[in-house]
């Protein structure tokens, strides 16, 4: 009976191709494919919004992280499944890097062009949010969630925000090594929801899905439905400390590097180490 998984020495093997199939992709594919990921990912952040804006007080904060954690899934089953690209899984170009099949313009370039193509997803999906009027459903709280999430983002210290960054992309990556294992879809789909679901769960951060959370937050705070709404629960909140600042310098940054360290060293060089580096597999 043929097995329905690769095991992890061929999953690591596997990755080397995969590497030199997305750096040699045309730069117009490379940035559409980033956008749907951007988008897809922000699908699922306002899912998650929307699914939990009003659970903690009746739930509790651990059940509604878990039940958050579990729609956001939706996210990798999107990107890695019906396909795209995204930059935290796309750090495991790391292994090519080390196997000497990629140089390193070649992984940069792939890393500049998909951060920006998930950007731009991510801005069209704020956008899309916006047009909507969702967010002034339920008296404004389903904005006032979103408003929180980004103020919550933004308040961490720059060594907090680089270590959810790690914990995160630690654990996406291991979804996506995972789906590259799996053989058929029920098995991918599953692969890519629990890693997902813990990370989330755990509060850990992700740069791409910020690129939708935050932005999100700074725009729907200034809606006076949503604001007066958040007020009316955080009254010592200062909203002026949600700004573009605070996005870029108090979570984008330290959580990207957070998010390329445990994506390109914790998975991708440690899987190289043990699998790939002086390994063959048998013909």
């Amino acid at each position: 009976m043929a097995k329905n998984f690769l095991a992890p020495a061929e999953t690591a093997q596997a990755f080397i191709a995969i590497g030199d199939y997305k750096t040699k992709m045309p730069v117009a594919k490379v940035m559409v494919s980033s956008f749907l990921a951007g988008a897809y990912i922000s699908f699922a952040a306002q899912l998650l919004t929307k699914v939990t804006h009003d659970m903690a007080p009746i739930f509790g904060v651990g059940f509604s992280s878990f039940i958050g954690g579990s729609v956001f899934g939706l996210a990798l089953v999107l990107v890695l499944v019906a396909g795209s690209d995204l930059f935290t899984g796309n750090t495991l170009l790391s292994m090519g890097w080390l196997n000497g099949n990629l140089n390193t313009g070649q992984v940069l370039n792939n890393w500049t062009l998909v951060y920006i193509g998930n950007f731009i997803g991510g801005l069209f999906m704020v956008w899309m949010m916006y047009t909507t009027n969702i967010w002034e459903g339920h008296g404004g709280l389903i904005g006032a969630k979103a408003v929180a999430l980004a103020y919550k983002k933004t308040h961490h210290t720059f060594m907090e925000a680089f270590a959810r960054g790690i914990g995160c992309n630690w654990l996406v990556c291991l979804a996506v090594v995972i789906v590259a294992a799996g053989q058929d879809t029920a098995g991918k789909i599953m692969g890519a929801w629990f890693p997902v679901m813990a990370f989330i769960a755990s509060g850990f951060e992700h740069c791409i899905a910020n690129m939708f959370i935050i932005p999100a937050g700074i725009v729907a705070k200034a809606n006076p439905v949503v604001a007066k709404a958040v007020m009316e629960h955080h009254p010592n909140w200062d909203l002026n400390s949600l700004n573009l600042y605070t996005f870029f310098m108090k979570n984008l940054l330290p959580v990207t590097l957070g998010n390329i360290f445990s994506g390109a060293v914790l998975v991708g060089g440690i899987y190289w180490f043990l699998y790939v580096k002086d390994a063959k597999l048998d013909s």
